[in-house]
C-alpha cells in the first residue's frame, strides 16, 4: 500500500504494462470516492507505491526439496553413527545417550519453523472464512535525527494465499530531515491506498477494525483513543476471506523494491482478534503464526514476540 505525500493525490501502477496514473480528488467520504485521472510526470515523495501481499522468499524446486528430504536424513544418520563410534570410547554410552536426547529435542523438521517475509512482520491466521479483524496499537515516535524511512501498521483480511487484501491502518514516513508524516489510510488491493480524514500523531493509541456486512460491503472503523476522534466508512470489496493479519510492513517502491524501514523500534498490538467461521477469536485461538521480516540475505529486520497470556497481544521488535 502507499499514499503519496500530498492529501488527495494517489498513484496507481499496473506492473504488467509498467504504466502509472496519478489521481487527484477529494478525501474519502463514507459513500465512496470522487477521483478523476490527470496526467503528471512529477515523481512522488520517496517514490512509494501501494503495499504488497507478503513477499515470501522463493522455495527450492519440488524435485530439489524431495531429494534434500531423502538425502538429509540419510547423511544425518551416517554422521551420527560415525560420531557415536568415534566418541563412545571416550565418554561412554550413557553420556552419549543423554547428549543425543538433548540435541534431538531442539531439532525442527524442515518447513516447521515460522515463515519469513521480506516486507511483513507480525501474525497471520489461515484456515477458515474470516469476516472481521481488529487491533489496537500506539503510533511510533521518532527522534529528530532519525534516518529516512517508512512503515505501515495495519490489520487486514486476505492476502496470505492470494492477491486480494483489504486492509486499514496507519502510515509513518520519516523525511530524514527532522520531520515525520503520520496518516491513517484504507486500501483494497490492487487499488492504491486512500487517506482518511482522521488526524493521528506520534504516541497516539489507535484502534482499527474491518467487518464484512453483507453483499461484499465492509465497514472500516478508526478510533483515535488519545484524541477521542473517530471515523468510519463502508466500501465494497470482493475478498477471498482466506486469512487475517496483524502486520508491521515495509512499503515498496517502483519495480517492487522494498524501502528501508524507519527506526520504529517496537510496535505493541493489543486487543487483536478476528471472526472466523462466525466465531470471535483471539490471535492465539485462531492459530495465528508469527512472521519475521528479513533482508535479502536472510538477516532479521523485525520479528514478533510470543503472544501475551490473553492470546491477543504481542510486540513487533525491530533488529537494529
Amino acid at each position: 500500500m502507499w499514499t503519496l505525500g500530498q492529501t488527495g493525490v494517489q498513484l496507481t501502477c499496473v506492473p504488467a504494462t509498467r504504466r502509472c496514473r496519478v489521481f487527484r480528488g477529494s478525501l474519502p467520504q463514507s459513500d465512496g470516492y470522487n477521483l478523476s485521472p490527470v496526467r503528471s510526470e512529477v515523481p512522488p515523495p520517496l517514490d512509494i507505491l501501494p503495499s504488497n501481499v507478503p513477499d515470501f522468499p522463493p522455495r527450492p524446486p519440488v524435485r530439489r526439496r524431495r531429494l534434500a528430504g531423502v538425502l538429509g536424513p540419510v547423511l544425518a544418520v551416517a554422521a551420527v553413527a560415525t560420531l557415536l563410534v568415534t566418541v563412545q570410547a571416550f565418554v561412554g554410552v550413557d553420556q552419549l545417550a543423554r547428549w543425543a536426547a538433548s540435541v534431538t529435542s531442539t531439532i525442527r523438521p524442515p518447513g516447521s519453523g515460522p515463515p519469513e517475509s521480506r516486507n511483513w512482520a507480525g501474525y497471520t491466521a489461515t484456515g477458515g472464512t474470516f469476516t472481521a479483524v481488529r487491533g489496537t496499537w500506539s503510533v511510533p515516535e521518532f527522534a529528530p535525527d532519525s534516518a529516512a524511512g517508512a512503515d505501515a501498521i495495519w490489520v487486514g483480511v486476505g492476502g496470505v494465499r492470494g492477491n486480494d487484501l483489504i486492509q486499514a491502518g496507519t502510515q509513518e514516513t520519516v523525511s530524514g530531515h527532522g520531520s515525520t508524516d503520520y496518516q491513517a489510510w484504507v486500501e483494497t488491493l490492487p487499488e492504491a491506498s486512500r487517506p482518511v480524514p482522521l488526524a493521528i500523531n506520534a504516541g497516539d493509541s489507535v484502534s482499527v477494525s474491518l467487518e464484512e456486512q453483507s453483499g461484499g460491503d465492509w465497514l472500516i472503523a478508526f478510533v483515535n483513543n488519545t484524541s477521542g476522534k473517530s471515523y468510519q466508512l463502508t466500501t465494497h470489496y470482493g475478498s477471498s476471506r482466506s486469512s487475517a493479519e496483524w502486520v508491521v510492513e515495509a512499503p515498496s517502491a517502483r519495480r517492487g523494491r522494498v524501502l528501508a524501514l524507519d527506526a520504529f523500534r517496537s510496535v505493541s498490538f493489543t486487543q487483536a482478534a478476528t471472526v472466523r467461521d462466525g466465531q470471535t477469536l483471539s490471535v492465539a485461538q485462531a492459530g495465528g503464526r508469527p512472521v519475521t521480516m528479513i533482508a535479502q540475505r536472510g538477516r532479521p529486520l523485525a520479528r514478533p514476540s510470543a503472544l501475551d497470556a490473553d492470546g491477543a497481544g504481542f510486540n513487533v521488535l525491530q533488529s537494529l
